[in-house]
């Protein structure tokens, strides 16, 4: 399957609700997974740490600057903002989205360090080498050509910039049967995603662009939680969802998200896809012996 443009601006107007009241993305600006550890149980606080940890994993820096490719409603940028006072640059495709993290940065205090400009990431307009940071929480998952995100990626950093992913990626060995082919289309449809790669999929589409130091780090276990949530949500929700849609009640795009995100936890829980972040660098610029460039770790 193939997904537009237009079809990921829809999802996103289209969840606003969702994502708002029942995943409480505007306390905690995000609207991703969430990262448990070190006995954290609250969501908010989860959805938070995820930043926190993706930080320390790009090795951010005060000096660093930071294209964050699909912000959404700003809150990953903003927070590594107030951390390390370094400069973001948040690139969104979805209007409303793009609205909400400029407030969001004004009333954190941070509209001087960050800025969200209404863009697609994989043909941003921004200058060559002009960040250090690639950050994707989350978005690449919706890009039809992702080789183009890639490349924009690789054009967009500085020697020796890194680039971060984080998302769902597929299980190689064995490989999905056709009805998991058939789950997995259905999680793709309902959310926006035109499919999902395999960790060597990604490593060979990084290596052609001329990434090296491609590293791929399973956090299954520190998201299953949010899943376990999101499950939750699912089967209270769920039942009542075709009733809700045949009365007009309930739009075709939310519908969708329940039945997407009932199949996407069904293959979680089959083991056909896991959470992953996907690291990469520049080759350049000054960097330690092991290749990698020295940073503090978040929290």
């Amino acid at each position: 399957m193939s997904t537009n443009r237009q079809q990921v601006v829809d999802y996103f107007e289209g969840t606003r609700w969702d994502y708002r009241h029942l995943w409480r993305s505007e306390r905690a600006g995000a609207l991703h997974f969430g990262f448990y550890d070190q006995g954290i149980r609250d969501h908010v606080t989860a959805l938070r740490r995820m930043t926190g940890y993706l930080a320390s994993v790009a090795r951010i820096t005060p000096q660093d600057r930071i294209m964050d490719a699909g912000c959404g409603i700003g809150g990953c940028a903003i927070r590594i903002a107030e951390r390390f006072g370094c400069r973001a640059t948040g690139v969104n495709i979805t209007p409303f989205q793009v609205t909400q993290a400029r407030e969001a940065a004004r009333r954190a205090g941070v509209d001087d360090l960050v800025e969200f400009v209404e863009a697609d990431f994989t043909d941003t307009g921004l200058p060559d080498a002009s960040h250090t940071v690639v950050w994707a929480l989350e978005s690449v998952v919706h890009v039809d050509d992702k080789e183009a995100f890639v490349r924009e990626a690789h054009r967009v950093l500085a020697p020796g910039g890194r680039l971060m992913i984080a998302e769902y990626l597929v299980r190689e060995d064995p490989a999905p049967a056709p009805a998991d082919e058939e789950e997995l289309r259905t999680w793709c449809e309902g959310w926006a995603m035109p499919g999902l790669l395999t960790g060597t999929e990604y490593e060979r589409l990084l290596r052609k662009q001329g990434f090296e130091d491609v590293r791929i780090t399973d956090i299954s276990h520190h998201v299953a939680p949010s899943l376990k949530r999101l499950g939750r949500l699912v089967r209270l929700l769920g039942p009542t969802a075709p009733a809700f849609r045949r009365l007009g009640v309930l739009a075709p795009v939310p519908a969708g998200n329940l039945s997407a995100s009932a199949a996407q936890i069904r293959m979680f829980d089959a083991g056909v896809w896991r959470y992953k972040v996907v690291t990469a660098r520049k080759p350049g610029g000054d960097t330690d012996p092991t290749g990698r460039t020295p940073a503090p770790s978040a929290s």
